[in-house]
Order: C-alpha cells, then structure tokens, then sequence
C-alpha cells in the first residue's frame, strides 16, 4: 500500500488501541492536489508504514545541522534513522551541513570524529557511504580536514568542497546530485566587485556548467544555506537568491535541500519547478516559520527519506519519535 497510491480510498493501519477513531477522522482531510498531500492531523507510524517498503531502486537518507556531539536529539535521530534504514535499504546519506558544532574540527585526529560521528552513527544499518556538505560552523574549524577524513574512514565521501555524483534507478534512469559549498559561494559573491561577473566565481561557472550538461532523469542539489526558509532565524539567504536560483530556473532542478534553520520546511515559488527543502533538524530545533511559498513546516527533531523510482520521487520528513511528520511526492 502506498500513500500516494488512489488518495480518496488511502487508509492507514492502526496498530495502537484508542487510535482508529481518530484515524478516521484523518482520513477526510487526506487530498490530492498538483501531486501533493495536504498536511494530515494524524502522524502515521514509520516504522509500521515503510515496513512494506515500495520497489523504488533508489533509497536515502539527507541529515543537516546534526554535529551536537550526541547532545539534544542528536542520539534519538540516529537511533531512527537506523531502524528506517533497517526497513528500506538505503544506499546512502546525504549531509546539508554543520556537521559539526559549533567549531568544525581542526585536524582527521580531532577527538570530535569520535564524539560527534563515530560513536553516534555506529548501527551497522547506517554503514553505508555519506556525502557531506559544509556548513558555516564548518568553515569554524577546517573544512579541508573534514575533506581528508575520507582518506581514513570508508564511508566519509567528501572529495572535495563542492563535487557531484550520480546513481542508478534502474536500466533506463539515473539520478544526478549536486553537493555545493554555499559558504564558499556566499563568501565569494560579498567579494565581487561587479556582481555581473558571476562566471568569475569557479564554483558558479562549475554548477552552471555541469546543469547545462546533465541528462540524468532527476537532479538533487544539496548545501546548507536556504534559497527560501521562513523561519524568524535565518529566513531566505540573499545571496543564494541572486547567485544560485536562477540556474535552479533555468535548467529545471528537481529538488534542493539544505539545513541551516533548525526545522523542517517544504516551500515552493509556485511559478517556478524546484521544490525547496529545509532539514535542518539532526540536533537541535528552532520554531518553524510560515508564508506565502510555504506548503508545510514543522519544528520537531528528525530526517528526510527519499525514495526515488524513474517516474516518481516519494519525500518523507520523519521525526526522531518514529512518526512521519509530512510526504509529498513529484512526478514526472
């Protein structure tokens, strides 16, 4: 059973006596509109929903702002995130950022590695490789140490401070991701003269370039720093929405997901394509905000799942208590 699957006949298995009224009250505020499921009043159960994982060839985790040395939520995080992974099979994870808090680590032997990685994400269920993404703490300590870490461990991919990959769906599609440093961008966007230069910057001339080139079935870009939040903390990067949107426009990027504001949101200019993520919610949460571009937010600790198949791509936002806060899917 799937819930994007026929949304005016979805029902949920309750499990936990004293539930199913209140189920069944849920179930009529359950609509389909433009692909996307409204906001539910009952949090289903992830572990009880994904049990009966989809096919989709193609499963990961994305996790930002999560470097708190298992401090907050941090360990509970982790702890779900093993039990999803152990229902789903994911084949790996992505980072937004602030991988550590709140100085980076100085050195590959700094005794963070241990504390904030190592011994936290230590179920075998989330032994699989990690794509990392800098954080404005991370330029604290030294991001070209988080770099070499992946000399040492096997399953730290940080080859360099911006990089891309791609994945298999299945025989006839695969998905491309796009990791960007958007500190590096911001920084070298303030130092521009002439903001009309923009292929001045390597990194800028590098992700237009590699847009303009890809052919892969769905792009994913990750970075830390929000194009759109509306949370009172952070809100919109200014940067980010004159530097890095307009390639978002133009060439049509599926999804971008990124941390920095401590909740979860799902906003959308809904003039545009992208589908604008924020999952910073690894460690410690702020209050969500709202406006006009915002489809749903939530202030509660967690991660996002992504199941990607060649047609359709599922997103859950899922808490540290186990429930799945929000999902959505986009086709195409």
């Amino acid at each position: 059973m799937s819930i994007f699957q026929n949304c005016n006949r979805l029902q949920f298995r309750i499990n936990r006596i004293g539930f199913a009224i209140l189920a069944i009250i849920s179930l009529t505020y359950i609509s389909c509109t433009d692909n996307y499921l409204k906001p539910q009043p009952y949090f289903p159960s992830a572990n009880d929903f994904l049990r009966h994982a989809d096919t989709a060839s193609l499963h990961f985790f994305v996790l930002s702002d999560w470097g708190f040395n298992g401090g907050f939520s941090q360990k509970d995080v982790a702890a779900e995130m093993a039990q999803i992974s152990k229902l789903v099979g994911i084949s790996f994870i992505l980072t937004c950022g602030d991988n550590f808090q709140y100085t980076g680590v100085d050195s590959v032997n700094d005794p963070l590695w241990k504390e904030n990685y190592e011994n936290i994400y230590n179920d075998s269920a989330l032994h699989v490789s990690w794509f990392p993404a800098l954080g404005n703490h991370d330029y604290y300590g030294s991001p070209d140490a988080e770099i070499e870490y992946s000399s040492i461990n096997d399953y730290w991919n940080m080859p360099s401070r911006y990089y891309t990959f791609t994945r298999k769906i299945n025989t006839r599609s695969y998905a491309r991701f796009i990791v960007l440093d958007t500190q590096g961008l911001i920084n070298s966007y303030q130092g521009l003269s002439d903001t009309t230069q923009l292929d001045s910057i390597p990194q800028y001339s590098w992700f237009k370039k590699l847009l303009a080139e890809s052919t892969e079935k769905w792009v994913f870009v990750t970075g830390h720093h929000p194009v759109y939040s509306a949370s009172s903390f952070h809100g919109d990067t200014y940067e980010m929405k004159k530097l890095i949107k307009p390639l978002f426009d133009q060439f049509k990027v599926d999804f971008y997901i990124c941390g920095h504001d401590h909740d979860f949101e799902y906003a959308k200019d809904k003039t545009k394509y992208t589908d604008y993520i924020v999952t910073g919610t690894g460690g410690y949460v702020r209050p969500e905000g709202r406006n006009e571009r915002t489809i749903y937010s939530m202030s509660a600790p967690g991660f996002s799942y992504l199941s990607v198949g060649a047609d359709t791509v599922k997103f859950y936002f899922i808490t540290a208590q186990g429930e799945i806060g929000y999902s959505f899917k986009k086709t195409k």
